[in-house]
């Protein structure tokens, strides 16, 4: 089954976290079949030494209130202390006797290398020398690898995936006969390492497994506090091992189509501040200053302000990492006494770079070109790069408005695809 191109799969993360158990149930709820997770635990347990047995069930159950399913594995290992190397090998044999697509197959392996970088930087190892004890069970292998299986056979496999950032929880969490602060070290070092957003949660207790997270990081290619537009065609609910009492202990999984445009989006913050004391050329300083420094987009906009004075309104558009540190550029190159700082959210055009080569005199000149694209990869539009076109000027003494109109059959010819 192929996924149509506008299918967008959401994972709320940002109220009980995320699990290899939870995901499995809450691909079991949208229609997800039982048996093709039993097959993925036969061929684990074949191809992973030391493994006698492994059984897999799923049964609805409440949390909070709320249905889920809830999927438990119990297997029968001599040993369950594994090295990187063993698990790896493992899961690319496994992935190839099951069959799985380019993406099972790599999404697959990038998530249980994901955990062995984690783990590696944790405990002072290299990723295939480091020996896992709760990780090196066969659960693990059956959480990848069932949520990239039943994934292809409901055809969310290469659909878009979004998430709310995940839930980590409070208190400590207990294992190797340690207590730790949540999230857990592994936890903390996937998203550190994948830069991807966490919150506490509700709850003095892990929410969020090393697995679950390294899951998540693989899937998706957003994530916002708020939901993508979408019209919901499937909702399913997956059941954490435990009942919380704060906290409904579920994963929910919903997945429908994408009402977007063909833009992207992300979250930015908009910094701003007022001047009317300053000149022209501190301003300009502060301008440079801010582009060099991360800042994504900076404006100056006249006004009058108290007085009838005339004053700027400087206007940052950046990275919400990157506020604190250029609020502080403004204030040092400018004075100001305060910054306002709203949040934003931007529509991004797919775009992607490419060179042309304009011939003058018998001579090829390349230029670069930003191409716009629409969601499935066609050429929208296209613009030569300012910097190309001036060097060019330069150099052959032509005007860049001449320059600009012999590029126009060029950018034809590119949205043609010729």
């Amino acid at each position: 089954m192929k996924a149509p191109d506008n299918l967008l799969v959401i994972i709320d993360a940002n109220s009980s976290g995320v699990s290899g158990d939870k995901y499995l149930g809450a691909l079991v709820s949208i229609g997800g079949r039982l048996e093709t997770l039993r097959k993925v635990a036969r061929v684990v347990a074949e191809n992973t030494p030391g493994t006698a047995s492994v059984k897999v069930d799923a049964r609805r159950v409440e949390r909070g209130d709320i249905g889920a399913y809830l999927v438990t594995i119990k297997s029968d290992e001599k040993e369950v202390r594994r090295k990187g190397s063993l698990i790896l090998g493992s899961a690319e044999k496994c992935a190839r006797k099951l069959g799985f697509s380019d993406w099972g197959y790599k999404f697959s392996l990038s998530t249980i290398e994901t955990l062995l970088r984690a783990e590696s930087k944790v405990h002072g190892h290299s990723p295939k020398d480091v020996e896992l004890e709760e990780l090196g069970s066969v659960d693990t292998l059956i959480d990848v690898l069932g949520v990239a299986r039943l994934s292809e056979e409901l055809a969310l496999a290469n659909a878009t995936w979004w998430s709310t950032p995940v839930a980590v929880g409070g208190g400590t969490s207990h294992f190797s006969g340690r207590s730790y602060p949540n999230p857990p070290p592994a936890v903390a070092e996937i998203l550190r390492a994948s830069k991807f957003p966490m919150v506490r949660g509700l709850g003095e207790q892990e929410l969020s497994t090393p697995t679950g997270v390294a899951i998540t990081v693989n899937l998706v290619g957003g994530y916002s506090q708020s939901h993508p537009p979408l019209r919901l065609e499937r909702v399913g609910y997956g059941a954490g091992s435990r009942d919380i009492d704060e906290v409904a202990n579920v994963l929910r999984v919903t997945a429908g189509e994408s009402l977007e445009t063909v833009h992207s989006h992300d979250e930015m913050v908009m910094l701003e501040t007022n001047v009317d004391d300053v000149t022209g050329e501190v301003i300009g300083r502060a301008v440079e200053q801010l582009m060099s420094k991360g800042a994504r987009d900076v404006t100056i906009t006249p006004v009058y302000m108290k007085k009838n004075r005339p004053g700027s309104v400087i206007t940052v558009i950046a990275k919400k990492d990157d506020a604190e540190r250029l609020a502080q550029v403004i204030i040092a190159e400018t004075g100001t006494l305060g910054v306002r700082e709203l949040p934003v959210f931007r529509h991004i055009t797919p775009r992607t770079s490419r060179t042309i080569r304009l011939q003058i005199g018998g001579e090829n000149h390349p230029l670069r070109v930003k191409i716009a694209e629409d969601r499935k990869g066609r050429i929208a539009g296209g613009k030569v790069e300012y910097e190309d076109l001036r060097r060019i000027s330069d150099k052959t003494g032509i005007a860049i408005q001449e320059l600009q109109r012999l590029t126009k059959p060029l950018l034809k010819s590119l949205e043609k695809g010729d």
